[in-house]
């Protein structure tokens, strides 16, 4: 028989299934609309911006880029 979790024991720390991924923890950050990505290409500080907020079995969603010069609202 599997084994449930009660609500009292769910913490923000405690693993999550979503789908095919299994989270460590339920942190996630959500996608950032800074525009970063010159002339749609994403950079290098893109990247370090992410890894530096990142953890193992976690869910982080990038920023996109422009699909447009003129789509930047």
């Amino acid at each position: 028989m599997a084994e449930t979790t009660s609500a009292r024991e769910i913490t923000l720390f405690s693993p999550y299934k979503m789908g095919k991924f299994d989270l460590s923890h339920r942190v996630v950050l959500a996608p950032m609309t800074r525009c970063r990505a010159l002339n749609g290409v994403p950079q290098a500080v893109m990247a370090e911006y992410y890894a530096q907020r990142s953890t193992a079995g976690g869910l982080l969603v990038s920023e996109g880029t422009l699909m447009s010069s003129t789509a930047a609202g």
